[in-house]
């Protein structure tokens, strides 16, 4: 049974000593008086750590230190990835194949579509609003009315609108094309 200080112990492990002290007040650590038993506690430390053991390995291997695998460990994760990683791996797959369903029906576009459906029907109402500024205009510095300037405006807003309306229509239309033409 060979013993090492903490601070040793927790270089060992490539962790803080404040890690070690708290691992020892948590039971997690086999002492021998101020000493850390070696072996046990890098079989308990192994056994009762929490968290991802792929990242450990990763930042073990940055760190230039070894993270030892205990038996506990190999019994447990024969495959190599734990239970709730291949959970989630599962999960996102079935999301991934909902959404090329969607896309294969036609209820969910391409990014880059979308993208540049906006970008145009941006464009159209930003061209609606400067032909209604243009065009109003005129008309509004000769009437003195605030009534019907209002009225002239929901007019003039009214068309935009249904300009709107169409032009969102057409942007679908040219959408479920080309999805329909990529499958």
């Amino acid at each position: 049974m060979t013993t090492e200080t903490q601070a040793a112990f927790a270089r060992r492990l490539g962790v803080n000593r404040a890690t070690v002290t708290r691992a020892k007040q948590a039971g997690r650590l086999v002492m021998e008086g101020k000493r850390v038993e070696i072996e046990q506690s890098l079989a308990r430390w192994h056994a009762t750590k929490a968290g991802r053991t792929d990242l450990d390995a990763i930042h073990a291997e940055q760190r230039g230190a070894t993270v030892p695998t205990t038996q506990i460990e190999t019994a447990t994760d024969p495959a190599g990835a734990p239970a709730d990683r291949t959970q989630y791996k599962a999960h996102y797959e079935n999301q991934q194949i909902k959404l090329e369903m969607g896309l294969r029906r036609g209820l969910r576009f391409l990014l880059a579509d979308v993208s540049r459906e906006s970008h145009g029907l941006g464009a159209t109402l930003r061209a609606g609003i400067e032909r209604l500024i243009d065009q109003t205009a005129p008309r509004l510095a000769i009437i003195h009315s605030d009534e019907e300037r209002a009225i002239l405006l929901q007019k003039e807003i009214l068309k935009i609108k249904s300009m709107m309306k169409s032009e969102f229509a057409i942007a679908l239309r040219r959408m479920r094309s080309r999805t329909e033409w990529k499958t």
